[in-house]
C-alpha cells in the first residue's frame, strides 16, 4: 500500500467500480500494508505466496479469502492478508504473532 507509482486508493476505487459481486468469481484484491511497488518498502509482512493461491483457485476451484504473510522485519510474525474489503482482526486469544489467531472481517 506504499507504492510510489500507483496509489492503493486508486486500485481500491477501480475495484469498487468493477463491483465486488460482479467480479467475485474471477477477482480478489489483496492489499499489503507498507509494501512498495512489487515488493520492498516498509512492509512488516512482505513474503507471501499468491501464486499457489491462484493455482488452487483455478485448479481446485478454491477462491482465496486470505493468504498468510511473513516478513524479515519481524521474524516469527505471521498475519493473514485478507481479500478486500476485509482485514485481519486478532481473535483475542492465543499468540498475537501467529496468523491462526486472526480472522478476516470488515
Amino acid at each position: 500500500m506504499s507504492d510510489p507509482w500507483f496509489s492503493a486508493k486508486d486500485t481500491v476505487e477501480y475495484y469498487g467500480k468493477l463491483g465486488k459481486e460482479s467480479v467475485a468469481d474471477w477477482s480478489r484484491l489483496f492489499l499489503a500494508p507498507g509494501m512498495g511497488h512489487c515488493g520492498g518498502g516498509a512492509a512488516a509482512l512482505d513474503r507471501f505466496d499468491m501464486l499457489t493461491a491462484i493455482v488452487d483457485w483455478v485448479e481446485k476451484k478454491t477462491a482465496p479469502d486470505a493468504v498468510i504473510a511473513t516478513g524479515r522485519a519481524f521474524p516469527g510474525r505471521s498475519r493473514p492478508l485478507c481479500a478486500y474489503p476485509k482485514h485481519a482482526h486478532y481473535k483475542g486469544q492465543g499468540d498475537p504473532e501467529d496468523a491462526k489467531n486472526f480472522e478476516c472481517r470488515e
